[in-house]
């Protein structure tokens, strides 16, 4: 028997107001095998052809949703998230390059044109407003869990950049 709810709530005891990739690798690490044992028990057949078929994800319809479902996908996003931050290191090297060549336009075309592929593969996995949340409504009670920036401090300042030449000075 799953007890879900409970690994629910122990990860939002773990968050503190913003939950760190520490804790948030943490908690994957030990709740791996019920992550796989729900995908097994629940009764959305999306989530196993997901993870044994590759088939595509599409997002919940429910009204309210299963405990195994919100475990599911919780865990899945989480581990999203924590594939992003494995690129931190190169976004930092990125952002100190920019630094160095911000105000050169050949060097500025060559930066846009080296960061656009990482940028467009996590684009639509980062929430880009100012907060950085994983949330749930449909489920009882609601919830959301607050990620902390900082451990993407570089990743958000290059998508910040990169957002503001391609898009407010209309770079081509």
């Amino acid at each position: 028997m799953l007890y879900v709810r409970a690994y629910i709530e122990e990860l939002i005891g773990l968050a503190k107001g913003n939950l760190k990739i520490c804790r948030m690798n943490w908690w994957l690490l030990k709740y791996e095998n019920e992550f796989k044992e729900a995908i097994n028990q629940t009764a959305c057949s999306k989530w196993s052809a997901w993870f044994y078929q590759g088939k595509k994800l599409y997002p919940c319809v429910c009204s309210k949703r299963e405990d195994l479902c919100v475990f599911i996908d919780l865990y899945r996003e989480l581990d999203r998230l924590t594939q992003i931050q494995r690129y931190e290191k190169k976004f930092q090297d990125y952002f100190n390059r920019f630094q160095i060549i911000k105000n050169s336009f050949d060097d500025l075309d060559q930066w846009m044109s080296d960061i656009r592929p990482i940028i467009s593969s996590i684009y639509l996995m980062i929430d880009r407003n100012d907060d950085l949340k994983i949330k749930f409504h449909n489920t009882e009670p609601a919830f959301e869990v607050n990620i902390n920036k900082h451990d993407y401090k570089y990743t958000l300042l290059c998508m910040n950049i990169f957002n503001h030449h391609m898009y407010v000075k209309d770079y081509q």
